[in-house]
């Protein structure tokens, strides 16, 4: 009798594990928390790095990925000793582990120094301040317009490789 009662919870056990994993295979991902209006703030040494809002924010850092989702009007503003480099998007979506950000929709970059890149979607590795798109862009500043179909650049602007150019490039001497 004792040995039929462990065969049977046995069996109920397997049962319902499998079930629940079954379950959990066909379900959606489900945010850790989700906020509204949000802004976050970014310190190195007590020293603010940078600031990201926007309207509605989810924190999948539960998932295996390890990343957030930003919707409507986002905006990353990053302070420098010499510039504030401001990029809005209408969506990003931020991969913690790996440092990287990828902005779509509507993409802008303006620099306090006057630099201004539009795009529909941009990447941007944190960790090494580079970015890139396959997408076709345009970006300016004082002396330059660059219309081309893909960007390679550090975050300054001073390291650029583009593709197909369609634009202007002046080369000073110094």
């Amino acid at each position: 009798m004792r040995t039929y009662f462990i065969f049977f919870y046995s069996l109920l056990l397997l049962s319902c594990s499998e079930e629940a994993l079954l379950e959990n295979k066909n379900k959606e991902k489900v945010p850790l928390s989700i906020a509204e209006n949000f802004t976050m703030v970014y310190t190195d040494s007590t020293v603010v790095k940078s600031f990201i809002s926007g309207k509605t924010h989810f924190d999948f850092s539960n998932d295996i990925l390890n990343y957030s989702e930003l919707f409507n009007d986002v905006e990353l503003i990053i302070y420098d000793e010499n510039k504030t480099s401001t990029i809005k998007s209408d969506y990003a979506i931020v991969f913690n582990l790996y440092k990287f950000i990828e902005f779509k929709g509507n993409v802008v970059i303006e620099t306090t120094d006057g630099e201004l890149l539009v795009t529909e979607q941009l990447f941007y590795d944190t960790e090494n301040e580079w970015l890139f798109t396959e997408s076709s862009f345009e970006y300016s500043d004082s002396s330059n317009k660059i219309i081309a179909d893909r960007l390679d650049s550090n975050r300054d602007f001073t390291d650029l490789v583009t593709g197909k150019l369609k634009g202007s490039i002046n080369i000073i001497n110094q």
